[in-house]
């Protein structure tokens, strides 16, 4: 990724505020379906964040672009109130790989079963996004910036942000996930740490703002 691309995201990125990059995460299509979704969980707060958080942990070899995935996983889960629902679901909507995503459901299962027992859980993930992303890491033995595990703390925000009204914001030091669109950007992690350093705009945030406006940044 040449300078100039780099200089072009630094030049926008440095130009927004917290509440603008906020304003566009929530105008993400995903952030919108899980707002439909927590419609149908308002009282269990504990059972949608759980679906929330093996869903991003399961969001990967995708057999469709992301919001469209995302759309698909309310409408089940605003039907089937149950994380057993999630094999089913899997052969449908994300069936490549089905056979080893079947497996890593399983073990998400048993890592958010351990993290969320209660909505005070939850509460406690919020005050310490970092502490939940150690957590989250160590259960699945996965390391803190591998892809689905970032994506998880970003889908968790988002859907504290719904239940509890309150701009949520990670702090720095957590890493973009590094989906395809992004490492069309750069596969150099010195890039993106560089980047979060300068704009002083944590990276998990970053993502919606690059990923949402791909085709501005691609060429």
């Amino acid at each position: 990724m040449s300078n100039k691309i780099y200089s072009k995201i630094k030049k926008s990125l440095s130009s927004m505020t917290i509440e603008d990059i906020i304003h566009v995460e929530e105008n993400d299509p995903q952030f919108k379906a899980l707002k439909r979704l927590y419609s149908h969980y308002k009282t269990n707060k504990v059972l949608f964040t759980k679906l929330v958080v093996i869903n991003a942990l399961l969001s990967y070899q995708l057999p469709i672009k992301g919001e469209k995935y995302w759309e698909f996983f309310t409408k089940h889960f605003s039907r089937n109130k149950s994380i057993d629902s999630f094999p089913v679901f899997l052969k449908k909507h994300n069936y490549r790989l089905l056979n080893a995503k079947l497996k890593r459901f399983k073990k998400s299962r048993e890592a958010v079963n351990k993290i969320f027992k209660t909505e005070e859980d939850i509460k406690d993930a919020m005050n310490n996004i970092d502490k939940f992303l150690n957590r989250l890491s160590h259960l699945l033995n996965q390391k803190k910036d591998a892809k689905t595990i970032v994506f998880a703390i970003k889908m968790f925000i988002y859907a504290c942000r719904i239940m509890y009204n309150e701009k949520l914001i990670a702090p720095k030091g957590i890493f973009i996930p590094m989906d395809s669109r992004i490492k069309s950007i750069s596969e150099d992690k010195s890039f993106w740490k560089k980047l979060e350093e300068e704009t002083k705009i944590p990276l998990i945030h970053i993502d919606a703002v690059l990923w949402l406006s791909y085709e501005k940044w691609k060429n």
